[in-house]
C-alpha cells in the first residue's frame, strides 16, 4: 500500500467524522425552514382570499408595460386552462385572439409553446380569469 493513499483515506475518514454531526443539524434546520416557508405561503394565500381578491401566488407573472409576461406555456397548460374555464377551443381562441386551429395545435404540442408577445400577453390575461369573467368576455361584456 502507498503511504499517500493510506494518509488520504485517514484524513477523509476523520474529516467525515468531524463534519457529520454539524451537517446533520444543518439539514434539519433547512428542512424546518422549508416547512415554515410553506406554512407562511399558505397563510398568505388564505389572507388574500379573505381580503376579497382571488388567491395569487407571490411570484405570479405580472406584465410590465410593453413587456410580455414571463410564463412558459405548454400544450398541457393550454388544455388545463381551457378545461378550468369550461371553454371550447373556439371560445378560448376568441379570448386569446388566435384561430381555433392554433388552440388545437397548441394542445397537441409536447413541451414549450412559442408565442408572439401580444399573444403571450393575451394568454396571460386569460390565465388570470375565472369562469364567470371568461363567459362575460365572450358575451361581449
Amino acid at each position: 500500500m502507498n503511504l499517500n493513499t493510506v494518509l488520504g483515506e485517514a484524513i477523509a475518514k476523520g474529516a467525515w467524522g468531524v463534519t457529520r454531526k454539524p451537517m446533520a443539524a444543518l439539514r434539519r434546520d433547512v428542512a424546518d425552514l422549508k416547512r415554515q416557508m410553506a406554512e407562511l405561503k399558505r397563510l398568505v394565500r388564505v389572507a388574500q382570499k379573505d381580503a376579497g381578491g382571488r388567491a395569487v401566488a407571490p411570484n405570479a407573472p405580472q406584465a410590465e408595460a410593453g413587456k410580455p409576461p414571463h410564463i412558459r406555456p405548454t400544450g398541457t397548460m393550454v388544455l388545463k386552462l381551457r378545461n378550468k374555464l369550461g371553454l371550447t377551443q373556439v371560445e378560448l381562441a376568441q379570448l386569446i385572439g388566435v384561430s381555433s386551429l392554433t388552440i388545437s395545435k397548441w394542445e397537441s404540442i409536447e413541451g414549450r409553446i412559442m408565442m408572439r408577445n401580444r399573444t403571450m400577453a393575451a394568454f396571460a390575461g386569460v390565465r388570470g380569469m375565472g369562469k364567470q369573467a371568461a363567459q362575460k368576455m365572450l358575451a361581449g361584456g
